[in-house]
């Protein structure tokens, strides 16, 4: 397998923030020193690399920014613009690309959770006619981050039409909380099984599930309404 490193890449992380200077050293040879002072942190971060393999040639991008989205419903589904050292390339998400969050907890395939302004990494294989298409088999959302997690606190309001409610939260940093729920949500009170009509404003509850920090709420997987034994109290547990 050979490996290939785009030159002009190089050249762009050196020119990114103007134009590069040419200074004559103490010995009266000419040297290169780039200015960069207008260089941001986040472009520095960046890399493409084009792995040559008898199966065609393996692109891999990390800390690209995404400046455009086109989902199902357009007419280039699943179709990821990005920029890399000002250079734009388009990312195709299929059927068979593995779509994750930035610790590996799979996303899905229709980029509901993306956004432009994430930052994303990507492996995939590079179009033979269009240079700056990658078809992925990786799409990693590294601004997308969902927690397990257990909050305990008392339900401020809530909403039939959206099976939701919102709960003023102990320990957790905000003072309150979103909390969905849907058919897979179990609620108990003690060992008693419950409903979401059940629910009722000023009561107290812990809630396990999945906290989704880009859109700030919980997923509830477990509430448990009072009386119910605390086992732990705001704790987040593990990353997906």
């Amino acid at each position: 397998m050979k490996k290939i490193i785009i030159a002009l890449l190089a050249v762009a992380v050196l020119t990114a923030g103007g134009a590069i200077l040419a200074n004559n050293d103490n010995n009266g040879k000419d040297s290169i020193k780039p200015n960069i002072s207008d260089v941001l942190k986040s472009d520095l971060k960046q890399r493409i690399q084009i792995d040559e393999t008898s199966s065609g040639n393996m692109a891999w991008i990390t800390g690209a920014k995404i400046t455009e989205i086109s989902g199902p419903s357009t007419s280039t589904p699943n179709l990821i613009k990005v920029k890399v050292f000002g250079q734009d390339y388009k990312i195709g998400v299929e059927a068979g690309t593995n779509v994750v969050r930035q610790y590996w907890g799979k996303s899905e395939i229709d980029l509901s959770e993306f956004s432009v302004g994430d930052i994303i990494n990507v492996y995939g294989a590079l179009d033979s006619a269009d240079y700056f298409l990658i078809r992925a088999k990786t799409v990693r959302n590294v601004s997308i981050q969902k927690l397990h997690a257990i909050i305990s606190g008392t339900i401020l309001s809530i909403s039939s039409s959206t099976s939701s409610f919102v709960i003023e939260a102990r320990k957790t940093g905000t003072s309150t909380v979103s909390v969905k729920t849907d058919a897979n949500t179990k609620i108990y009170s003690g060992e008693k099984v419950k409903s979401f009509s059940d629910l009722k404003t000023g009561a107290k509850v812990t809630v396990r599930g999945t906290w989704d920090r880009a859109k700030s709420y919980v997923q509830a997987l477990l509430i448990r309404m009072k009386p119910f034994e605390i086992e732990e109290e705001d704790v987040e547990k593990g990353n997906d």
